[in-house]
């Protein structure tokens, strides 16, 4: 019996850390789900070192636009974003850690009207 349990033991162990090895978000900003003003960037943090493989910006009711992934994998990415217009965006990314392993996710946030009235001046950053 009791090499069964350290069998088990053993295999639960394996389990568990198998879990843990996958780069997983710990921190957004702007923060998943909220509403606040168009963000320049985003940052998105990882539990460990990734490399973000593909990423895309989607205004809800268009289609989705491509981001350039960062080059070097980091457990932090700060990521410049087109000038965003009001509406929901979900972003997309997929990275694989260092073991691997691949991950996907998204965050959702909204964009609110700007309390500043004017448009867009000429040679100004692509909307979205």
């Amino acid at each position: 019996m009791t090499i069964m349990r350290l069998l088990l033991g053993g295999a639960l162990l394996l389990a568990a850390a198998t879990v843990h090895a996958h780069a997983h978000v710990t921190g957004s900003v702007p923060a998943d789900h909220s509403t606040g003003k168009a963000p320049e960037r985003i940052e998105l943090s990882f539990s460990e070192t990734a490399r973000i493989t593909a990423l895309a910006l989607q205004r809800e009711g268009q289609e989705a636009y491509k981001l350039t992934p960062p080059a070097a994998a980091a457990a932090r990415f700060t990521i410049p974003v087109p000038r965003l217009l009001p509406g929901s965006y979900t972003l997309s990314w997929r990275v694989v850690s260092d073991d691997g392993h691949v991950m996907t996710g998204t965050l959702h946030f909204t964009v609110i009207p700007s309390p500043e009235k004017g448009s867009a001046s000429p040679g100004s950053n692509h909307c979205i």
